[in-house]
Order: structure tokens, then C-alpha cells, then sequence
């Protein structure tokens, strides 16, 4: 039987940094990825990462391999159609470089896995499907049908973003609850061009997020009830960018043009219980968010960088243990469990067109964009998790 020091199911961003991190504490790792080698460099969804995500990717010298495809967010203005209210975030008021960055999910998979490709400390098996998991005592044994060996480790990491794997293992529980409803994701060119300036827009038709990406491009999400983003979707483009005007206002001028719709459903996974030792669970895995805030993908970079911190400050021989899972779940579910829950509050607020409550949200920014100490908590929020 092979034996590979750590084994992460799942070489996505979170994963690759696990990786990495792990490899600047003289770690082996194994990662194991289903796609074939170089498939996720051609994703262009956008990714919205905080200014804590940056700190980790400078730390590991990846951040300046990125910084030409790298859009930086100076300020994010929010307003809600047919109100009065509005609130304006900006880098400068918090003396912070950026109050976020957008880059592509393919340029960050690249540039990842050309660092990886320089350690002798990480090992990548693409086309790698698990067939089995088994947790002993003191070890965790994974099996694949597209490898010949079954390969086993004191600590097994799941990082897939939810895919199937984690139905594998005994004594894992997650929680699933649709949100009913659908996001609808494209790039959009409008009169105006972006200037590092992010939108959220909060409309009967649900929350409208454009994103800077690039001098001239907005990524836009969009999301609302089933029914309605999958009538959207059906337009032409010249129809859907008219309604987008409808609905987003004149603030960028008129919509010029978009790219291929790609739409989703949204769901809320939280993780309930856990094997007691040998495995852990981290990233969308563990929690699948809402994407209103843009949270989800940067805490499953803050569950990579405290899983690779606590593996630092354990003794090898009690690297996962029941008490290093514990410790590690612990450690992570007080910031989780505020994030799901501050997520899932402006879902209620901000998706419900309930008869008084715009003109009481309306008011809301308004006020909210005078009182400085709930505008910090937003920054700290989307800047580091807390």
C-alpha cells in the first residue's frame, strides 16, 4: 500500500494554497484532482477575493505573478431601485490598498499550479476519481477506480467544493437548503467603464452585483428567484440588456454589450457532524454560501490558511487526531457560522419585496452610509472574515 504524507482531495484554489502552505512548513502533500491537468485554465469566472485572501497569496509569492490580471476594487457603492438611499465604501476612508480584487478563477488556478510544479513537496494525480473512503484508528485509506493503489494518510483533507466525495464518508453530515434561487453570471460593457468601482444593486428582481473586471468589463451576478433569473436568461441580448438598464439604472450609462449567460441554482450547505479523526472538511465542502456578499470563496481560503496553522503548531504524531479535528472545527466555526448567518440576513432584507419594507431598507443606507462604525464592520467583514 502507498503512503503519501497528506492527502487533499481536490486541487481548486483552496487546495493549491493548502498545498503551498503546507510545503512552506516542509509538509508532503498529495493532491487529487478529477479534471485533467490544465482544464481550469480556461475558467473565466470571476473571482471576488478579499484583501485577506491577498495577504495569504503574497505570503506564498504567488500575489505578484497575478498582479496585471488583477482588477483592485477602490470603492463599492450600494443602492437599492426606485430609493432614495445609497452607501459608499472606500479603500482610502480605512487606509487599505483595496477593499477587494477581482480575477479570473483560470488565471489564479494557473498561476497556483506553476508554483506547484517547482516543489518537490507536492504531488498532483489529475483524473483522480475516489471510489472509497475508509477511516480507520489512526489513518484514513482512500481508494479510486482510475488508479491501481489505494493510497493512505494520517490525515485526509477534502477540498472538492462539494462534489460527491463527501457522500463516501461514514459519519458525515451536511445540511442542504436551496435558497430557490438562481444566479446568472456574465460579462457586461457599458458606457461607463468601471474605474475599480463595484455595484450592488438591490432590485424587485433581486440583487445585482457588477464587479470591475478589467479597464472596460463588468462581471455581473445576478440573482433572484427561480422563475424569474430563468425568464432573464431566455432573452436575447438585446432584450437582457435593456432590462438590466430597467433595473440597474443609469449610474453606468447604457449597456453595451455581454458574454454567454451561465446560470445556477443557490444552496446553503453547512456541515453537521464529522468522522471524530483522520479527515477534515474545508472550504464550499464544509459551507456553500450565498454569493450576495461574496463570501464564500474567500473563507474557504481562511479554512485552508487556520487548517495549515494548527497543522504548524501540532506535533506531527497528533496531526489528525480527535483533538486536531476538534481543534481545527473549533477554531472555525464561531467566523462560519457569523458569516452564514450574516449572509443569509441580507438575502431576507435585501430579497424581499415586501409592501414597506423598501422604503425601510432605502432608509436603511441611508443612514448607514453616516454611521461609520457599521461601515467598518461591513470593510472587516469583506476584508477579512470578521
Amino acid at each position: 500500500m502507498k503512503k503519501s504524507e497528506y492527502l487533499i482531495v481536490g486541487a481548486g484554489p483552496v487546495g493549491l494554497i493548502l498545498s503551498l502552505l503546507l510545503a512552506k512548513q516542509n509538509k508532503v502533500s498529495h493532491l487529487l484532482e478529477a479534471r485533467k491537468k490544465n482544464d481550469a485554465h480556461s475558467d473565466k469566472r470571476a473571482l471576488a477575493l478579499s484583501y485577506g485572501t491577498k495577504l495569504i497569496l503574497e505570503n506564498l509569492g504567488i500575489w505578484r505573478l497575478l498582479e496585471k490580471k488583477i482588477t483592485s476594487i477602490q470603492s463599492i457603492h450600494t443602492s437599492q431601485k426606485n430609493s432614495f438611499g445609497r452607501t459608499l465604501l472606500s479603500s482610502d476612508e480605512y487606509n487599505l490598498p483595496a477593499l477587494g480584487y477581482v480575477l479570473s478563477y483560470g488565471d489564479l488556478s494557473k498561476a497556483l499550479e506553476d508554483e506547484i510544479s517547482k516543489s518537490s513537496l507536492i504531488k498532483v494525480s489529475y483524473e483522480f476519481k475516489v471510489s472509497a473512503i475508509k477511516n480507520k484508528k489512526d489513518k484514513s485509506i482512500l481508494y479510486s477506480l482510475t488508479k491501481n493503489l489505494p493510497l493512505e494518510a494520517p490525515l485526509l483533507i477534502l477540498a472538492d467544493g462539494g462534489k460527491n466525495t463527501t457522500d463516501l464518508i461514514e459519519n458525515l453530515k451536511r445540511k442542504e437548503t436551496s435558497y430557490n434561487h438562481t444566479a446568472l453570471v456574465t460579462k457586461v460593457i457599458s458606457e461607463i467603464p468601471p474605474n475599480n468601482v463595484a455595484y450592488e444593486r438591490f432590485t424587485s428582481m433581486g440583487p445585482i452585483a457588477l464587479l470591475p473586471n478589467g479597464p472596460e468589463e463588468f462581471s455581473l451576478v445576478w440573482t433572484g428567484k427561480d422563475k424569474d433569473i430563468q425568464a432573464l436568461a431566455k432573452n436575447n441580448k438585446k432584450i437582457f440588456l435593456e432590462k438590466l438598464h430597467e433595473h440597474f439604472g443609469d449610474r453606468v450609462g447604457r449597456f453595451l454589450d455581454c458574454k454567454e449567460f451561465i446560470t445556477f441554482p443557490l444552496k446553503k450547505i453547512v456541515l453537521e457532524d464529522f468522522p471524530k479523526s483522520n479527515i477534515v472538511v474545508i472550504g464550499n465542502s464544509a459551507q456553500t454560501m450565498h454569493p450576495v456578499a461574496g463570501q464564500g470563496f474567500n473563507t474557504g481560503i481562511r479554512d485552508a490558511y487556520a487548517l495549515s496553522k494548527l497543522m504548524n503548531e501540532t506535533e506531527l504524531a497528533h496531526i489528525g487526531s480527535e483533538l486536531f479535528v476538534n481543534q481545527y472545527y473549533a477554531s472555525r466555526k464561531p467566523e462560519t457560522k457569523k458569516t452564514l448567518f450574516f449572509t443569509d440576513s441580507l438575502v431576507s432584507i435585501f430579497s424581499n419585496d415586501l409592501v414597506g419594507l423598501s422604503a425601510t431598507r432605502g432608509f436603511g443606507l441611508s443612514l448607514l452610509d453616516n454611521f461609520k462604525p457599521i461601515k467598518k464592520f461591513l470593510v472587516n467583514k469583506m476584508s477579512f472574515g470578521r
